[in-house]
């Protein structure tokens, strides 16, 4: 058998170890990743191997050559330019005359390579996958099978929402010669996305088998971190260089340590390398070749290539050093930080956690280095939640970090785009927009700023200056405590998946746009309130409204928001009480002022309660319901969020609207009716003038809309569930219930006739959310019960 080596990988996510560096050249204990996959293939007797290479293809060769060394025959195959992974593999179709086997070369695996290639023959398959099980799939392909290893569908990176298995793609094939010759030569073609799917869409027999063993992507600097670690410990059953000296401790000839030094299990040390008396080095530290450590230096959790210099009293811990880096007396390298070729690190200097020092830099004497000093990663992944991108006042969420943001948004958006700006007034908020506009402007990117102002107004300002997207600043707790950046698109919508990973991609790799000179400019987005208040005006019938002469009680959950919802109902005839101290003084505000109902907007103005003319607050469920009221008068299509009521569906329904179930978040909600300057959901305000509106034109008051909904049983409730049991949990729950009437939407919604219960991982928090509704408070509580028995029992394992 013949098999192919893809080694074509840039490894972006590890920069800056791949500056300069293909990935499957970087080391593990000493040896490139990609050595490994050689090994393991020869051990399989498969000598006759492809390589596909594209970025720095000559380093591959100069390095391995023919292969003889290691017993084996290499054939290079380069790409020109990418053509993914399929795309790369079909240029050595020629070479590929028989069934043939894919492995990466930038992974490490000691999986039984005999054994998936029997699978494969015992099934007359086309293509078989070699899974493996993780316990955060959110990076990886999932790959759901039948009980015959027959696959049956595909999900690529997925959100925890649409997580229904923790089984993934390993990218190691076998595969039949004959899948090549459907798509062309040259043609942008990939496994996962194209060739796979193909393969499904044509019933041909595409399988996948479960390996046990090791397998990592090393698909980050924590991942290569432990990759090492693993070889050390003996967890990947592989060939480890170095003689063991004791256990856990492999000492290359050549390697010079003095005692009376330290050297603590698990540890490496490479040829060349020297360990002065005093030193202590480990536990779990790696010493490549011709390296000096200096007394009483101190190295744990640490990794170092060649040719490094480690002075008296200097400490790494957690860090990775690259070529020829000098690391000078008392300097200190934290966690996760890593350092680039030929960089030299003054005296008593500090480099903070997660620091990244690209290659032939300066660090000046004493300095604390807290960011990257070139642009490229910084390591941040899945900085956005279910509000935007939050933190702990000036702590996690800092001036920093927020222009930082900024700048990934605004590079992305490109050079040229209008992007909108407002805050809440908090002070914070204040701060942080200076950061936040200094970074779009020096990305090039012209700022609308709409000063103090309500969330809804930049929604509406995006589509009045005709902007690519926006930035809100508020504090999420009256307190204060917190603060979020929220950020929308042209259309006014939080960012959808897709682009909140673009900007995370962007400010991982610190790729910002610095023009030189065409900086962007900074203007006031003038009277966009007031243009905003005339437009909710314009879209209802406001002589209806004004004669209906409603009373209103207020509470605004933010100060700045008084003058414009104020200012908007008296427009529309009401007498408006407000409420300045807590919104528990709403129920006697209403009663002795014998107002119409009481509204209270929270969320700088994206969420609203609405109170009845009794003081007496509306459920979520009733809530949810009105809404629907609403929006069948004004849409033509009602999205009905996964965690609504089926009461909701069936008002919608019986006035014959079209009806688009969506996920729970805001942006699936907003979607439908995207091109509309303001909408009724996450618009309190817009959503408070409809429903006088409706009122007026109905005749009713609010509690008797109430008393005419039909009655809704649903209940919720949160389980702790740690992120790495999240995929584990979905997947039993998907086989278990995965012959009854299942919707995967958003989560898994498990139906029994009418009644319903939803089980969603939280994409922030340990938790899942069960969301259950029936016919009886008895049923719902059954529902619950029932569910979370098997949520406790999965995560258990």
């Amino acid at each position: 058998m013949k098999a192919v080596i893809m080694a074509g990988g840039k490894g972006t996510r590890l920069r800056p170890l791949t500056n300069r560096l293909p990935k499957p050249m970087v080391p593990l204990v000493d040896k490139p990743c990609m050595e490994y996959s050689i090994e393991l293939l020869k051990k399989y007797g498969i000598t006759e191997i492809a390589v596909t290479v594209q970025y720095l293809p000559h380093l591959i060769r100069d390095y391995f050559g023919d292969g003889s060394e290691w017993g084996v025959k290499l054939h290079y195959f380069e790409e020109t330019q990418p053509l993914g992974t399929a795309g790369s593999v079909k240029n050595a179709e020629e070479f590929l005359d028989d069934t043939f086997l894919v492995i990466s070369g930038d992974a490490l695996t000691d999986f039984d390579l005999e054994q998936a290639i029997r699978f494969h023959r015992e099934r007359m398959a086309i293509g078989t996958l070699v899974l493996t099980k993780v316990e955060v799939p959110l990076e990886y392909g999932v790959v759901m099978t039948q009980e015959d290893g027959r696959v049956v569908r595909f999900l690529e990176k997925p959100s925890w929402s649409e997580v229904f298995s923790d089984t993934v793609n390993t990218g190691i094939y076998v595969l039949e010669p004959e899948v090549l010759s459907l798509f062309n030569p040259g043609q942008v073609f990939d496994f996962s996305k194209d060739l796979f799917p193909l393969l499904l869409a044509n019933e041909l027999p595409l399988f996948g088998m479960v390996a046990a063993g090791y397998w990592s992507d090393i698909g980050n600097l924590e991942q290569y971190r432990q990759a090492q670690w693993d070889l050390l410990e003996g967890r990947v059953v592989a060939d480890v260089k170095g003689e063991e000296w004791s256990p856990g401790i492999r000492v290359m000839p050549g390697a010079r340590v003095k005692e009376p030094s330290t050297l603590s299990a698990p540890a490496f040390v490479g040829a060349g390398t020297q360990i002065e008396a005093g030193a202590q080095v480990g536990p779990h530290a790696i010493l490549g070749r011709y390296n000096r450590v200096a007394t009483a230096a101190n190295l744990e959790q640490t990794v170092l290539w060649n040719r490094n210099d480690i002075a008296v009293a200097a400490r790494l811990a957690g860090s990775t050093l690259t070529n020829e880096v000098i690391v000078s007396e008392g300097a200190c390298v934290e966690e996760r930080t890593v350092v680039g070729e030929k960089t030299r690190i003054g005296e008593r200097a500090l480099l903070l956690s997660g620091v990244k020092v690209w290659p032939e830099k300066i660090v000046s004497p004493g300095a604390i280095v807290t960011e990257s000093l070139v642009w490229e990663s910084h390591g941040v992944h899945g900085w956005f939640g279910h509000d935007g991108v939050s933190g702990i006042t000036n702590r996690e969420l800092t001036p920093e970090r927020a222009g930082r943001m900024a700048a990934a948004f605004a590079s992305m958006l490109g050079e040229g785009s209008t992007v909108v700006v407002g805050r809440d007034g908090d002070a914070f908020a204040d701060i942080l927009q200076l950061s936040v506009t200094a970074s779009m402007l020096a990305a090039g990117v012209r700022v609308m700023d709409t000063g103090v102002t309500p969330a809804p107004v930049i929604r509406y300002a995006c589509h009045l200056h005709q902007a690519k997207g926006g930035v809100y600043i508020r504090r999420l707790d009256e307190k204060g405590e917190r603060t979020v950046l929220q950020f929308f698109d042209q259309h006014g919508l939080p960012l959808s998946p897709g682009m909140e990973r673009k900007v995370e991609q962007t400010l991982h790799q610190e790729e910002f746009s610095r023009p030189a000179t065409a900086f962007g400019t900074l203007e006031q987005a003038e009277n966009v309130q007031k243009r905003y208040r005339n437009a909710l005006l314009e879209e209802v019938d406001g002589k209806q409204i004004r004669s209906h002469a409603f009373t209103v009680v207020l509470y605004a959950g933010d100060w700045q928001l008084y003058p414009l919802i104020q200012s908007l109902l008296e427009g529309l005839g009401c007498r408006v009480v407000t409420v300045l101290g807590t919104n528990a003084s709403l129920e006697r505000f209403i009663v002795d002022h014998e107002a119409d109902l009481g509204v209270y907007i929270g969320s700088n103005g994206q969420t609203v309660r609405w109170y009845t003319e009794t003081g007496q607050a509306l459920t979520a469920e009733e809530q949810t319901l009105v809404e629907t009221l609403l929006a069948i008068k004004r849409e033509k299509i009602v999205p009905i969020a996964v965690t609504a009521p089926v009461e909701a569906t069936e008002i919608a329904n019986s006035a014959g609207m079209d009806v688009i179930p969506v996920p729970a978040s805001t942006r699936a909600r907003l979607e439908p009716q995207h091109r509309r300057s303001w909408q009724l959901y996450g618009d309190g305000c817009a959503a408070t003038a409809v429903l006088l509106e409706h009122l007026s034109q109905r005749g009713f008051t609010l509690e008797k809309l109430v008393q005419s909904l039909p009655p809704v049983y649903m209940k919720s409730e949160s389980i702790f569930c740690p992120a790495e049991a999240k995929g584990q949990v979905m997947r039993c729950l998907m086989e278990e219930w995965k012959d009854h009437n299942l919707e995967l939407l958003d989560g898994i919604k498990i139906w029994e006739g009418e009644d319903w219960v939803l089980i969603r991982p939280d994409r922030e928090q340990a938790r899942v959310e069960v969301v259950a509704q029936g016919e009886t408070s008895a049923d719902v509580e059954r529902l619950l019960d029932g569910h979370k028995k098997k949520i406790l029992q999965y995560r258990e394992g």
